[in-house]
């Protein structure tokens, strides 16, 4: 499980809030999880800048890195445990390390279920057709011919279909090509899947998951 890390940036718009008291502190955990269901408005955070008087951008930027602290949790699954010794660490009060801990058991699955509507979805493969195409005779011929395969690729968009109507979530892509570009293709892909089971490459899967 990868530690979570907050940026020097982040960690210094979180120093707007070392110095507040907790029930301060809570009220900007509720805007950070409120960011997750809906915008928070301009005027609100005009509102508490006037209170605490401060500019309007440290209140938002405040919010912001709560926000990222707690998507980043979510991302790797931080226990209660370690979310409290990293808001000590960062300058947090005991109390206040516990409200943030308390926000971050609260929203967790609120924030995991945010991050699914924002995922990238990528269409998955379903099926493919191919035919191979050769000219072999003509009279207005005058050089070689050279064979090419018509594939037509089947791909999952993702959507979901009704029972019986899932062709009209298929996307399908009509592609044309001949035999050396698809060996080069195809070693291409290879070599993509085999630098995918690198070492590296699935530490970097972990992080990002």
């Amino acid at each position: 499980m990868a530690p979570v890390t907050l940026p020097e940036d982040l960690q210094a718009n979180l120093s707007l809030l070392m110095t507040q008291d907790t029930p301060v502190v809570k009220e900007f955990c509720r805007l950070a999880t409120q960011y997750f269901r809906q915008e928070v408005k301009p005027k609100v955070f005009g509102s508490a800048a006037t209170k605490l008087g401060v500019q309007p951008s440290q209140v938002e930027d405040a919010v912001q890195a709560l926000v990222f602290l707690l998507i980043r949790c979510a991302q790797v699954s931080t226990t209660t445990s370690e979310l409290h010794s990293l808001s000590t660490s960062l300058g947090f009060t005991e109390d206040a390390a516990q409200v943030l801990t308390d926000a971050y058991t609260g929203s967790e699955a609120e924030v995991k279920e945010y991050l699914k509507t924002q995922a990238v979805k990528t269409p998955q493969y379903k099926n493919l057709e191919w035919r191979f195409d050769i000219l072999v005779g003509s009279r207005s011929l005058r050089h070689i011919a050279e064979p090419l395969l018509t594939l037509q690729l089947s791909l999952d968009a993702g959507s979901n279909s009704k029972p019986g109507r899932e062709e009209e979530a298929c996307e399908k892509l009509l592609l044309q090509t001949d035999p050396n570009n698809l060996l080069h293709i195809t070693s291409v892909l290879e070599d993509a899947l085999h630098e995918a089971r690198t070492h590296h490459s699935r530490r970097v899967q972990r992080y990002l998951k």
